[in-house]
């Protein structure tokens, strides 16, 4: 004796079921043109030179307020000043050092951003002169 149509294509419906796999968040979706989620920053402490600048505004409000500017370059990166907001005031527009970790911050519109948090910013000798831009 055959098997019953209804019993066939009940049978293929949960074989078909078993086999789907459930995509789970955590996972990487290169499969389907993604990319690999964006690894941690460098958290090891670290002593930035340039000039510090308040006042930046990102859309959406997405940013600390400051940017450290590397020596003849553009852009620059986020700084974090809370823990040293009066030092911070003091020194905006000159050329500091910045001594803090990097972390990584999720806004909405901007996505993960690189953000460089201050432990300690001083005015900048002569000898930072010859750092690297930014470092």
């Amino acid at each position: 004796m055959l098997p019953s149509p209804v019993f066939t294509s009940a049978l293929l419906v949960a074989l078909f079921a078993a086999g789907c796999h459930h995509h789970d968040q955590s996972e990487s979706d290169t499969s389907r043109g993604g990319t690999e989620p964006p690894r941690p920053a460098d958290t090891q402490p670290g002593t930035f030179t340039g000039t510090l600048r308040g006042s930046t505004a990102a859309v959406g409000g997405e940013t600390t307020g400051w940017r450290l500017t590397g020596d003849n370059q553009t852009g620059g990166i986020d700084v974090d000043v809370s823990k040293v907001r009066e030092r911070a005031k003091e020194l905006d527009g000159r050329r500091v050092t910045v001594a803090g970790k990097m972390t990584t911050r999720h806004w909405p519109e901007r996505g993960d951003t690189q953000v460089l948090v201050a432990d300690r910013i001083d005015e900048a000798t002569r000898k930072d002169a010859g750092a690297a831009p930014g470092r």
